[in-house]
């Protein structure tokens, strides 16, 4: 059973590739889409809101782990309103998923929510993560957004 999903969140959460080359701050352009102070949009994928919402009525800890400057992805979950689905993101300029998926266990775990490595699933674009992942926190479910799934919602599938 999944009690957490970790998600990305550049290509997995919105359709940009890398949140951090933006220049904040970001202005709301409407329900979906923010710009920053260039123009440069950044639009969250369909769906987004209904899956948290789902995922949250369901009981499922929702999480991020994100190889990302932290303003900008904090300040764009804030603008979309969706910040508060969040426990305890991690959102760090290196690539170590792991070190960020064990620091949200230890937080997880003071507030008395333990978590076992197989009742996590984490969603990323990226495949490279993962095996690093499974070797440092154990025997995490894994789907590839963009191959294993195509929309965000299909993630309901496998819980």
């Amino acid at each position: 059973m999944i009690r957490l999903v970790v998600f990305d969140a550049d290509g997995t959460l919105w359709e940009h590739n890398d949140i951090s080359s933006l220049t904040p701050p970001f202005h709301k352009i409407d329900e979906n889409t923010l710009a920053d102070r260039d123009g440069i949009e950044i639009r969250l994928l369909p769906s987004v809101r209904e899956l948290l919402n789902e995922l949250k009525a369901r009981g499922v800890i929702v999480s991020m782990a994100s190889w990302n400057k932290p303003e900008p992805v904090f300040e764009a979950l804030r603008k979309f309103g969706i910040a508060d689905y969040f426990a305890h993101p991690k959102v760090e300029f290196h690539p170590n998923k792991y070190e960020m998926i064990r620091k949200l266990l230890a937080d997880l775990e003071a507030e008395g929510s333990t978590v076992k490595p197989e009742e996590i699933l984490y969603v990323d674009d990226q495949t490279w993560h993962i095996e690093r992942v499974r070797k440092e926190i154990g025997a995490v479910k894994f789907l590839h957004f963009g191959m294993d799934i195509s929309k965000i919602f299909d993630i309901l599938k496998f819980l």
